[in-house]
Parts: C-alpha cells; structure tokens; sequence
C-alpha cells in the first residue's frame, strides 16, 4: 500500500473557475441537441508516443498502476457508494421534509454557509454529512472557506508525509491548527478511545486502558486502528524523533501517536489546495451533486482586500437540482473519470472503504459507462489487474497527461520569458506530436473497450482538447507556426472531439453541470472560427464528415444552440461569492 506521489493527487481535485477567461478555446459550451442522452506520419516524436499508447493499451506493457493514485479527498466516515438523483420539482409546504436535527461541528464558522446543515443518518455515508434545508437550484452556493493550512513548498510532488507535520509546528498559528485538526476525522478523542494507551499503535504508551478491540466496529477497527498502525510503519523512525523533538522545541506537547493521527486526518481529510475543516464535512459521491472550485485570482485588482481573499478560499456549488433534506456530495476522485477498478483499489487504498464490484452500484447509467464491451468487468479492493483493457488505457492516459502537462508548464515559462529559439522549437514539434496522439488515442480507446459511451473516453477527449488548445495557442505565437492546413485540421479534431465528449459528459455529469457548459462554448466558439477561416474543413470531404455540419445552415444552427446553452448554464453560476461575502461583512 502507498501514497500518491503528489500530495494534490491523493487528495482530490480543485476545479477553477475560469469562465472569466477571453480565450476562444477555453470557455464552457453545451449541447441542447445532446442533453437528452447522455500530414502524413509527423516524425519519429509522432510514431514513438503512438506506439507507446498502443504498446500499452495491446497489454505488451504492465507498469504498476498504483502510481497513478487519484484518490479520496474527504472523511473516510464520510465515504458512500451512491444516493439518487434530485428531483427538479420544488416542495410545497404540506410535503416539506421533517430535516433531522442539526450536528455542532467543533470548527470555527466558514466565511459563507449556505442553505445546508450537518446531520446524523443511518442513509448518509458515515453516518454524518450535509444536506439541504431547501430545494435549490444548480449553482447554488453552499461553502465558502478558507484552508487552515496550506502545503509546504518541499511537500508538493512528493508523498504526503512528515514534513507537512513540520511545517504545522513551525506555523505561526500552529497552535490553533493542531487544535481544528483534532475534530477531523480520525478526532483526537476517537484515537484516545481506540489506540491510546495500552491499545498500541504508536509510541507514548501508559495510562487508562483503551477501547476493547472486540468492541470495535467494523469501520473502528479499519479505519482507524489498522490504519493508525500503517502510519506507524510507514513513518517511524529518526525522522519521527526529529519531528517529535521539532514540536518540543517549538513549544508542543505533543507524542508520536498525535503526529501518526494527524497524518491520517490529513490523508482522509485533504484536498489539492490544503487542509479545510467544512469542505470535510462533504460526503463522497460518484454521482455527486456539488462541485468544488478555487476563484482564479483577477491580477488588475489584486490590491484590494477582496481580491486578495479571493485568491485563499474556495466555494462550493450545487450543480444539480438538489430536494429539501437530500445529502450533498462531492466526487473526491481527481482525475474524475476513473474505471470502477481502480476507484475501488484506489477509495480502498486511501480510505479503507470498499465501494464493492461494479454490479452492486445502484445507478444504471455509470454502471453502463464502465462495461467493457457488454462485460462487468471485474475488480478487488486490494489490487488492480494489470493485464484488464481498463489498466493499459489508464496507464497510457497518465502517460500522455503527464507528458501534456511538462509542454503546457515549459511553454508557459517560455512566454512568460519571452524566449525562443531552438527550444521553443523542440517544444512546438513535440506540441504537434502530441496533437496526433492524442487524437488517435479516442480511436484506440473506443475500439479497445468497445463502449461508445465508456467513462474513460470523456478522459480522452479532455486530454485531446487540451492538448489541441496549447498547440494552437504556441502555432499563433511562434513564427513559423502551424500551416494553414495544419491548424484547420487540429481545428476539425477539436470539433470532433468535443462531439464525442458532449454528450458523454450529460450522461454522466447532468445536463447542468459546469464542465458541460464549458464543451458547449468550446464547440460554439471554434466552429464559429471554422465557419469564418476555413468552412470547407467542417462540411468538406477532408473536414469533419458529421452529418450536423455537413452545411453552411447547419454549422449555423448547431453553433447558435451550442452558445445558448452555455449562456443557459453559465448565469446558473454567477460570480457572486464576493458580493455575498461583502454582504456578510456588513450585517456584521
């Protein structure tokens, strides 16, 4: 068993909102159409990422998987497999919910709570988790929040580990964080219950006797003892006796049981940006009807007190329509679109908590979003078959992804620089490289698995339109840059692509849902730029060859429903997280 790499892998995703953002193949779209369902060989760079793909994807490679971690974000109390999906019907007031009664969290309030509450209930995931205390809309804000503690610099792209508990004692307010993170699960009184004193597991022993191991739960004894004892053999040692003496030093009292409780609650509790206390409170959801988003920072106003809180908080929206009393979740999972097998191994891995086989989730439609061709296929908790199809496409996936990120970062510091020459050169024919690949990637994937509507191809085509959208961006900076030629065919691709993805995503996101949004601009705003630069690629023999672009009148209808439906979803997520934080402000 391990930990990801990255610290922002295993603790989940932040989604940014980005939809202030002018570029033309960045914004939000979608389809109304959709919603109801869900030049020769490019050199040597071009043919080895190809077969790399499908070296791995024909099984001729097994690299462990387990690397790839994308994982839980949230209390493993808070874990649930399904809930059902929110009527869009409001309550009248003869039907309106009995709400059970409120929980008192020990956690200092957030900037913002919206229209929700922490309950105890046998139907919410661990017990315990929010619901809604009035129908509500999608985009909905329910959360606005501030991390207690956000990663060190020497944390970030390693395993999460004893320098983040460092880096705790050496805070300025690491007293109160140290404080706020014994209310986290693990709580600090849930380990003195079930491990201290003659209980074991970890250092500091003596005193009052802890919980009988025969009177521990199931969860108790998974959750908490067995993995309090992991923490002690993963991270014992001189780097535990420094860690121990660097809190003494700073004033602490504090023992090596505390220090292993913290790193599970940090492990269950923490997501890419730090450590929060309310966000934690989430119950998990692959059907999830929230979101989590980190404002992007606006750099023309960033004297301003407001902005410089915009930059530190993260909010929370609905973006499904959500009853009075239902729970309210999130999808802990980064990447989101995962196969079953390696969300079970990976929820397993970071949480001990078993999801159970693919069969046993209760939602038709992500059940048939995981066939592989009309077969279950199969999975465990404890590993992950590294001869499935769904193992080879991850793992070329991660591969392209990683390799997609390394040319997006290098071209950024290149522009940012304003340098040229030869390696803006290399990068750019690595750039188109890549462009095929990944676009060949959708064809492959789709026959490996052979589900048209399979989860990992949503995977695919995002990884394609990102990889698309900095080629184009590097083609229009660089001279020379893309032929004319070239940038209508990566522009055909890029229609093509968010084709295939639109509906995928009303399938399995809603119809609601902010990344729908985004496709839907995606696919208005670059046919509207094939319509105006190169119409002949969209109707054309070599263009597109799909029958709803196949005319001038088409392409014009297709593109006007795309953009009325991402302005429809857009105004459902209004940017008003300051103006309700301001507001606050003054009625205090």
């Amino acid at each position: 068993m391990s930990l990801s790499d990255d610290p922002f892998d295993c603790f989940g995703d932040d989604d940014y909102d980005d939809d202030d953002s002018e570029d033309e193949f960045q914004v939000p779209e979608i389809t109304q159409n959709d919603q109801d369902h869900a030049a020769t060989s490019m050199n040597a760079r071009r043919q080895l990422l190809v077969e790399q793909a499908n070296a791995r994807i024909d099984n001729r490679t097994t690299e462990d998987a387990s690397t790839s971690t994308s994982t839980s974000t949230s209390a493993s109390d808070n874990l649930t497999s399904a809930s059902a999906s929110a009527s869009a019907s409001t309550s009248t007031p003869e039907e309106l919910v009995e709400l059970q009664p409120t929980v008192n969290l020990p956690f200092p309030p957030p900037l913002y709570m919206g229209p929700m509450k922490v309950v105890t209930s046998n139907d919410i995931g661990g017990n315990r988790g929010y619901i809604a205390t009035q129908d509500l809309q999608p985009g909905t804000l329910l959360l606005v929040e501030q991390p207690i503690f956000t990663w060190p610099d020497e944390q970030i792209g390693s395993e999460l580990g004893l320098v983040s508990i460092q880096g705790i004692f050496t805070h300025e307010n690491a007293d109160k964080i140290i404080d706020d993170l014994q209310g986290l699960y693990p709580t600090k009184e849930q380990i003195d219950d079930i491990i201290r004193e003659n209980g074991g597991g970890g250092g500091g022993g003596g005193g009052e006797k802890s919980k009988d191991a025969t009177l521990l739960s199931q969860d108790e004894k998974i959750q908490i003892k067995d993995m309090m004892e992991i923490m002690e053999m993963q991270h014992s040692g001189a780097d535990m006796d420094a860690t121990v003496e660097l809190a003494k030093h700073c004033g602490i009292q504090i023992d090596e049981i505390d220090v292993y409780r913290m790193l599970l609650a940090m492990r269950y509790n923490g997501f890419g940006s730090g450590i929060y206390l309310h966000f934690a409170m989430f119950n998990h959801e692959f059907d999830a009807n929230c979101i989590k988003f980190i404002p992007e920072k606006n750099d023309h106003d960033a004297q301003s007190q407001s902005q410089s809180q915009r930059c530190c908080y993260s909010e929370v929206r609905t973006t499904q329509f959500v009853r009075r009393g239902d729970p309210l979740t999130l999808d802990y999972l980064d990447p989101r679109e995962q196969s079953h097998a390696t969300k079970r191994r990976h929820l397993w891995d970071q949480h001990r908590f078993d999801i159970g086989d693919l069969q046993s989730i209760p939602l038709p439609h992500l059940r048939e979003m995981d066939l592989v061709g009309d077969q279950y296929p199969p999975s465990a908790p404890d590993n992950l078959d590294h001869d499935s199809d769904t193992y080879h496409v991850e793992s070329a996936l991660k591969e392209l992804e990683e390799q997609h990120n390394e040319i997006k970062l290098t071209w950024n510091l290149i522009s940012r620089l304003n340098e040229g020459g030869d390696d803006a050169i290399e990068l750019f024919e690595r750039s188109k490289a890549m462009e095929m690949a990944a676009f060949e990637m959708i064809t492959l994937v789709q026959d490996k698995l052979r589900n048209p509507v399979h989860i990992l191809l949503i995977r695919c085509c995002r990884l394609y339109l990102d990889v698309a959208e900095v080629l184009l961006r590097m083609g229009a900076q660089l001279s020379p840059g893309l032929t004319p030629n070239q940038e209508s065919r990566v522009m055909a691709n890029f229609v093509c692509a968010s084709h295939v993805l639109l509906p995928l995503q009303v399938k399995y996101l809603g119809k609601h849902h902010v990344d729908v949004a985004r496709t839907n601009h995606d696919l208005g705003t670059s046919i509207n730029l094939m319509i105006s630069r190169c119409p002949e690629w969209l109707w054309g023999k070599q263009g597109t060859q799909l029958d709803e672009f196949s005319t001038f009148a088409k392409c014009q209808r297709m593109e006007a429903m795309y953009m009325k439906e991402f302005r429809r979803i857009d105004a459902m997520y209004p940017k008003d997280a300051e103006e309700k934080l301001q507001g606050k402000g003054d009625r205090q």
